[in-house]
C-alpha cells in the first residue's frame, strides 16, 4: 500500500510539471499592448502620424479634445478584430466602421495589427477630412 501511495505521488508531481512546461510562464505573460494617445480636434489628429509593428498588440486611446463630435475611420480596421473598451463597456468586435467621439470623450481600441503596410486614417464627417483632418498608420 505504501508503495501505491509513493507511486500515485510521483505520478501527480510529474503531472504537474508537464502542466507547468505547457502553460506560459505567467499569467500575465501575454504582451503588454503598445498605447498611442491620439488627440482629435478642429480639424486635426495629433499624432497624425502612427507607426505600429505587426503582431504587437496596440491600445489606441482616441481623445476628442475638440468642441465638436469627431471620428475615426479606417479602412484598415474594417476587417481586423478589435475590442472596444471603455469605463462601462468591453465589447469584442470583427471589425469597425468607424469610431465617433463626443467631445470631451475617450474612447479605447485594442487590436494586433498583421498587415503591413501604409494605410490611411480620417475623420470622416463631412467636411473633416477636407479641412486637413486626416493621417496614416504605418505598419512594420
Amino acid at each position: 500500500m505504501h508503495d501505491l501511495i509513493i507511486a500515485s505521488m510521483r505520478f501527480a508531481a510529474h503531472c504537474l510539471a508537464v502542466a507547468a512546461l505547457l502553460l506560459p510562464s505567467s499569467a500575465g505573460a501575454q504582451t503588454q499592448p503598445a498605447v498611442i494617445r491620439i488627440e482629435m480636434s478642429e480639424f486635426a489628429f495629433r499624432p497624425a502620424a502612427l507607426t505600429l509593428t505587426a503582431g504587437r498588440p496596440v491600445r489606441l486611446v482616441v481623445v476628442n479634445e475638440g468642441q465638436i463630435a469627431h471620428q475615426f475611420e479606417a479602412a484598415y480596421l474594417r476587417a481586423l478584430p478589435l475590442q472596444l473598451v471603455g469605463d462601462a463597456l468591453h465589447a469584442e468586435i470583427p471589425g469597425l466602421e468607424f469610431l465617433r467621439v463626443n467631445p470631451g470623450g475617450t474612447a479605447r481600441l485594442e487590436f494586433v495589427p498583421w498587415r503591413k503596410g501604409r494605410f490611411v486614417f480620417f475623420c470622416g464627417i463631412e467636411g473633416h477630412r477636407e479641412a486637413g483632418m486626416q493621417g496614416f498608420v504605418q505598419v512594420r
